[in-house]
């Protein structure tokens, strides 16, 4: 049997090729991916393939057309069913197409080692694509041979793609890392707007989360709490119980503690918890005698139950 063999990338050809060697099947390699971008991704996955096929002496063909422009205008309506609707069936046309006028027998596909591939659509397609130029369709479930495939082509040190092929999957791909920048820059405007509020309200006012490795921050923390406890008290506590107290008190809320600056310069804290809603509520604030009554825990105040208001808003 003569054999052309669509070839998607180098990774997912290894356990096709060694599957059919086995059988007595040599096949040549045939690339045609029109949907594969952006071009950089397009040459990685190409040039990848052309060193391999010459490091295991196997004859390949490598067609040249990178399509972003007719790959869009074809797919553009109709996204969700563009792999069935188009590019399975342009890349298999075009290598029967091929195979027919070069006197091939049949044609497969390496898409057929894939688990993430809509199989019984390639396989269908492939068939009645094959039957119009009147050659075979030679049909294998490689998929059994996947994993085995991507462990020899990591080994091997291959190019190994992150998506499918068209900018469409690209993005699909990265969504849980849009997500998560989408998140990080939502949190970062809000803790920009936050300092801008704050310093219209009193100039250069501030506040950071306390960072427990952080020695000078605790000692800071330490010393208020410290003179708190004996403003509370009336009376000088015993040294190594106001320790342990201190202590215990950092320990257990180290993550819900803010460090107040102004200038750059340590002036406070306060305390709190994060609530359900992701928003934090002040517990306590503590500020430095000299800093007290300047309007400054009025300030953090309202900008936490701004907070607040704003995400019970978008409930």
């Amino acid at each position: 049997m003569k054999l052309l063999l669509h070839t998607c990338c180098a990774p997912c050809s290894i356990y096709c090729i060694e599957t059919l060697r086995k059988e007595g099947i040599e096949p040549t390699i045939y690339w045609y991916n029109t949907n594969i971008h952006p071009y950089t991704e397009y040459k990685a996955r190409r040039d990848t393939l052309k060193e391999y096929t010459k490091s295991i002496n196997i004859n390949a063909i490598f067609e040249e057309e990178y399509g972003l422009n007719k790959f869009c205008k074809n797919v553009i309506n109709n996204l969700e069913t563009r792999c069935s609707d188009y590019c399975y069936k342009v890349r298999l046309e075009q290598t029967a197409k091929y195979a027919k006028e070069n006197g091939y027998d049949a044609i497969s596909t390496t898409l057929l080692v894939s688990p993430y591939q809509k199989h019984e659509i390639l396989k269908k397609q492939g068939e009645e694509i094959a039957k119009k130029y009147g050659i075979q369709f030679l049909y294998r479930d490689f998929r059994v041979g996947f994993k085995e495939g991507q462990t020899k082509a990591r080994e091997l040190g291959m190019y190994m793609q992150k998506y499918c092929g068209c900018i469409f999957s690209e993005e699909m791909s990265k969504s849980a890392h849009q997500k998560k920048d989408k998140e990080e820059s939502a949190r970062a405007n809000r803790d920009t707007e936050r300092r801008i509020r704050l310093s219209d309200t009193i100039p250069n006012l501030d506040f950071r989360p306390l960072k427990r490795e952080n020695e000078e921050e605790i000692d800071f923390i330490y010393n208020i709490k410290k003179e708190k406890y004996k403003e509370e008290n009336k009376k000088e506590l015993d040294k190594e119980i106001l320790n342990k107290l201190l202590e215990r008190y950092i320990k257990e809320n180290v993550k819900n503690i803010k460090v107040i600056m102004l200038k750059e310069e340590k002036i406070g804290f306060f305390d709190g918890k994060i609530l359900e809603n992701n928003t934090f509520r002040i517990d306590n604030i503590f500020i430095l005698k000299e800093y007290q009554n300047k309007g400054i825990e009025t300030a953090i105040s309202n900008e936490i139950l701004f907070e607040n208001e704003k995400v019970d808003k978008s409930k």
